[in-house]
């Protein structure tokens, strides 16, 4: 596992890193407009301390338009020299994050034992997102906090605990996610309890498209 330290958020495997906001302003409209349930699927969980929607696609159309993203954002450069892959960085799956209040933090981590062969990235569409921002445990025990901006993205990795902050906004609070990581199926086992659960269509590591019925 190769871990990577930022010292400014003084946190091990995690980054901010740039995007470029007019292709994440792409997605406000489908954020924004009545779901087109033909080609996105909305999974939710009423056990969150939030009302957070996760919209991702259900059709290898809506699939593209997220890899179209992921592709021109440049994504995969930033966590190249940490992945163990073959030939490419692989998209497992595109999200949106969409939610208007979190009543008080439940705090998880996105990839447990991943070795940092999966990641998360999160950045926000709309530009309500103050006081809305992310939570983290600090290498000195400490809470941490991050603000989204836009422009920016935060690339989460391995055994990194966070949380939402708790909050609440008038309009939805929108934010682009990708989850992604090696091409090396022999990685898949851990990886898939993340990656193969948060919609009903998602990309393996060898590049196959699976769906998830339970969640289409």
């Amino acid at each position: 596992m190769r871990h990577f330290l930022s010292n400014e958020l003084l946190a091990v495997n995690v980054m901010k890193v740039p995007v470029d906001p007019a292709i994440v302003a792409e997605f406000e409209p489908i954020a924004r407009e009545p779901l087109d349930r033909s080609r996105f699927g909305c999974v939710s969980n009423p056990r969150w301390n939030s009302d957070v929607k996760w919209i991702s696609a259900r059709t290898e159309d809506g699939f593209n338009l997220f890899e179209s993203a992921f592709t021109r954002l440049d994504v995969a450069k930033w966590v190249e020299p940490y992945i163990d892959f073959e030939n490419q960085v692989r998209m497992f799956g595109g999200h949106l994050v969409v939610r208007t209040e979190c009543t008080e933090p439940s705090f998880h981590v996105d990839w447990m034992d991943g070795k940092n062969e999966g990641f998360t990235l999160l950045t926000p569409i709309t530009d309500n997102t103050a006081g809305f921002g992310l939570i983290y445990k600090k290498l000195n025990g400490e809470l941490g906090e991050y603000e989204y901006k836009l422009g920016e993205a935060l690339i989460i990795g391995s055994n990194f605990l966070h949380s939402t902050s708790p909050g609440r906004s008038e309009q939805p609070v929108a934010l682009l996610s990708f989850t992604f990581g090696t091409d090396k199926m022999e990685h898949w086992g851990k990886l898939a309890e993340t990656a193969a659960n948060q919609s009903p269509l998602y990309r393996r590591p060898d590049g196959v498209l699976c769906h998830n019925r339970r969640l289409d």
